[in-house]
C-alpha cells in the first residue's frame, strides 16, 4: 500500500505543488496579529441567558398526570393498610386482655402457698404489737416480674424469682418474729431477776 502511495504522490507531484501559496501571506498574517494586539480589549457582556422552551404536549401530560396519580394512590393504600393492621392489633389486645392464669397457671398455686404464710405472720407480729409491715422494694419487684411475665418466653426463671421473692418476705418476717420473742424472753427474765432479787 505504501508502494501506490508513494507512486501516486510522485505521479502526480507538480499538481500538488500549484497549490502553493503566496510568498507575502506570512507577513499579512503577522501585521494582522499586531494590530489586534495593539487594541484595546473591551470587556464583553455576556449575552442574556435565554429560557429553554419546554414542549409538551398532551401525550405526555397525561402520563405523568397518570403517574402522579398511581403514586398518590399507593401512598393513601399504604397508608391505610399500615393503620387499619395497627388498629386491629390494638383492639384484639384491648378487647381480650390476656390474664397471668392463661399465660402462668403456677403463679396463682405459689401466690396462695406463700401469700398465706405471710399473711400468719403479719398477724403474729399484730399480736406481739407490731403494726403493719410493709415490704416496698419486695413489693415492686414483684410487680416488675409480674409484668415481665407477659412477655418474656422464659417463664420458669420469673416465676422462681417470684417465688423467692415471696420466700424472702417470709424469712424477713421470721427474723422479725424471733427478735420480738427474744426480746420478750429477755424482759421476762430481767423482770424475774429483778423480783428474785
Amino acid at each position: 500500500m505504501k508502494d501506490k502511495l508513494k507512486d501516486f504522490v510522485q505521479d502526480h507531484r507538480d499538481e500538488f505543488d500549484s497549490f502553493a501559496p503566496r510568498p507575502d501571506l506570512w507577513q499579512d498574517i503577522a501585521a494582522e496579529l499586531q494590530q489586534e494586539n495593539s487594541k484595546p480589549m473591551l470587556a464583553v457582556a455576556p449575552e442574556p441567558a435565554q429560557a429553554k422552551v419546554f414542549s409538551l404536549n398532551w401525550n405526555t401530560a397525561f402520563r405523568y398526570a397518570a403517574a402522579v396519580a398511581v403514586l398518590v394512590m399507593v401512598a393513601f393504600t399504604a397508608r391505610y393498610f399500615i393503620s387499619n393492621s395497627a388498629d386491629q392489633t390494638g383492639s384484639v389486645a384491648a378487647t381480650q386482655p390476656v390474664t397471668l392464669d392463661k399465660i402462668a397457671p403456677e403463679l396463682r398455686q405459689i401466690e396462695t402457698q406463700y401469700v398465706q404464710v405471710i399473711q400468719e405472720k403479719k398477724s403474729e407480729l399484730r399480736a406481739l404489737g407490731v403494726g403493719d409491715i410493709q415490704f416496698a422494694d419486695l413489693d415492686s419487684a414483684y410487680n416488675e416480674l409480674k409484668k415481665e411475665l407477659y412477655t418474656t418466653p422464659n417463664k420458669e426463671v420469673l416465676l422462681q424469682a417470684m417465688s423467692d421473692n415471696l420466700k424472702m418476705r417470709i424469712a424477713l418476717l421470721n427474723q422479725q418474729l424471733e427478735v420480738l420473742e427474744n426480746r420478750s424472753k429477755e424482759q421476762t427474765r430481767v423482770r424475774h431477776e429483778t423480783t428474785n432479787i
